[in-house]
């Protein structure tokens, strides 16, 4: 196999990023744009030794799961992976390799059928668009995959209509001078359709006199702030920010529960599906009043406020000052009075509270759990833990981590949060392998 040169080959399967794969000369070969069981001569662009690369160079038949994309930049930009693919057919796959990613961590474990939406279009609440100068003209848009190119667009299927509408806006009306030394534009609206836009980059070109037209024009819009970030990394957001218009938060729902949403702070970017996603992760955690929920890496608190409904107390643990700050002003503005939340190290807290908790939740980042975290989870000795993933490969690997502790995995539910792309979310519910036992109720410090 070499480079530029061409091939008849058959689909066989999609992987994980969405490339058709294909076998050449018992080589794996990833293939852009092909689907299982369709025919096709592709040409090879990279041939690495033990892998190749390649496009389709024409198409002899074409899969019954195929569809016309949707958006114009398909396969241009680093998004949507699966706009040439219809979307009951994106659940099945994704199910499948979920199923074979958790097969071989334990056949015992039930992947439950992906949750998915009933309209996959015009559901993501946040965009972080990039933006230059190019030849005297604003350009912005999405990366082309794997570089630093940016793929200009106009509007984006997934993204939520009314950030489509004001990004837009702000393109087309932004003065050049103001644009100069930004490096990206955060545009997030909230299910109350309060707005919140953030621009980013090395200063601060009085930018006020613009936020007031811009609010003008979307009175929606209650947050304008500028993030002054000289960083030299890929790294989006700094500390340092100035509001130009309103505050620096907005108001968000989840389920009835009123949230004070900072722009640094994480968030679903799925506004439905959050509500599966979190509804699920209740009913999974099979909640009583006499429960103690522990929430370790709590942010700014929303799982555990939801828990607070139908426990008898819960405890969110998050390093961040900030962020349990803004924990604590949601349950205050909730009316929350069985909830707390406490800023320390998740580690130190396990040290000090060993077998406090009849059931934890954990939401990790992509990069899963550390070692030491599931350590300091194992301290508080749950009989249940609700782990919420965003990375099924670093899930299974932390799922044989429980396991060696003590605890199984029963049940995986996936739910579809970010539809036409490789993601998917699961909810994991882990249970202790012995009996359960009476937990004590040890005052939490």
């Amino acid at each position: 196999m070499k480079k530029n040169s061409v091939y008849r080959v058959v689909g066989e399967s999609v992987s994980d990023q969405g490339y058709g794969i294909t076998h050449i000369d018992g080589q794996t070969v990833f293939v852009k744009n092909l689907l299982p069981d369709e025919e096709a001569d592709i040409k090879i662009i990279k041939a690495a030794k033990s892998y190749g690369v390649a496009i389709v160079q024409k198409r002899i038949s074409t899969s019954k799961d195929r569809v016309e994309p949707v958006c114009k930049q398909a396969g241009k930009c680093g998004g949507c992976s699966f706009l040439h693919m219809n979307y009951s057919s994106e659940l099945n796959f994704k199910h499948d390799e979920l199923n074979h990613l958790f097969d071989q961590v334990d056949p015992s474990i039930d992947v439950k059928p992906v949750l998915g939406m009933e309209n996959p279009w015009n559901y993501r609440n946040k965009a972080q668009f990039p933006i230059r100068i190019k030849d005297g003209k604003i350009v912005s848009g999405f990366y082309r995959p794997h570089t630093n190119e940016i793929a200009p667009i106009d509007h984006c299927p997934i993204q939520a209509v009314m950030i489509n509408e004001v990004f837009a806006w702000i393109i087309e009306n932004l003065p050049l001078r103001d644009a100069r030394g930004l490096r990206h534009l955060y545009i997030r609206e909230a299910k109350t359709k309060q707005m919140q836009v953030v621009f980013i980059g090395e200063q601060e070109n009085d930018l006020k006199d613009f936020a007031r037209l811009l609010q003008k024009q979307f009175p929606q819009i209650v947050s304008v702030v500028f993030n002054k970030n000289t960083r030299k990394d890929n790294v989006i957001l700094s500390d340092e920010y100035e509001i130009l218009l309103g505050k620096d938060t907005i108001t968000e729902d989840c389920l009835g529960l009123k949230i004070e949403l900072h722009f640094k702070s994480f968030y679903q970017i799925n506004p439905v599906q959050m509500e599966v996603l979190y509804s699920k992760a209740l009913e999974l955690a099979n909640l009583s009043k006499e429960d103690h929920v522990i929430e370790l890496y709590s942010g700014t608190g929303t799982i555990g406020l939801l828990a607070a409904r139908s426990a008898g107390k819960v405890t969110g643990v998050e390093i961040v000052p900030e962020a349990v700050a803004n924990a604590n002003e949601n349950r205050k503005a909730n009316h929350i009075e069985n909830a707390q939340f406490i800023c320390m190290d998740a580690s130190e807290f396990a040290a000090k509270n060993k077998n406090a908790a009849d059931v934890v939740f954990v939401d990790p980042p992509r990069k899963g759990m550390t070692t030491q975290g599931i350590h300091d989870i194992c301290l508080l000795e749950p009989r249940r833990i609700v782990y919420i993933s965003c990375n099924p490969r670093t899930l299974a690997r932390d799922l044989k981590d429980f396991m060696n502790n003590g605890y199984s995995c029963k049940l995986i539910q996936p739910v579809d949060m970010f539809a036409h792309t490789t993601g998917i979310e699961c909810v994991a519910l882990i249970e202790k392998t012995n009996e359960p036992r009476q937990l004590n109720n040890k005052t939490v410090e």
